[in-house]
């Protein structure tokens, strides 16, 4: 599948999510030392929207349950430790996380163009 004009290039800005919907798959699209970034909106660990998460020092923080993502390369820095904010004591944390092992965000391919956004979901 082809690329898709999701946003002018001036709406992605760096310390910032835009959310996008391309082919029925949710993305959060950013800028990492101004180089574009798009990764799935649900986080790996029960798939709940990461566009409501904290963005700060160049990662994302699932809102839910803690789960913390570098934006410049998807990989997982922390899992699960928290019920909506509030942190949760470390024997909990296993549980929370309900089996699941800890992982990054799935990546898509977004380029930029003629001042506009694209990206593809779809290889």
């Amino acid at each position: 599948m082809s690329a898709q004009a999701i946003a002018e290039s001036s709406a992605i800005v760096e310390g910032q999510l835009f959310s996008a919907k391309v082919d029925n798959e949710s993305v959060i699209v950013t800028r990492v030392n101004n180089e574009l970034k798009a990764y799935s909106a649900k986080c790996p660990h029960m798939g709940l929207p990461l566009s409501v998460g904290k963005v700060e020092n160049g990662t994302v923080t699932c809102k839910f349950h803690g789960a913390e993502f570098d934006l410049a390369t998807g990989n997982n820095i922390k899992w699960v430790d928290s019920f909506f904010g509030l942190s949760l004591p470390k024997f909990t944390h296993n549980m929370l996380a309900m089996g699941k092992k800890p992982c990054g965000l799935k990546h898509y391919n977004v380029s930029e163009q003629d001042g506009q956004v694209f990206l593809s979901v779809r290889a």
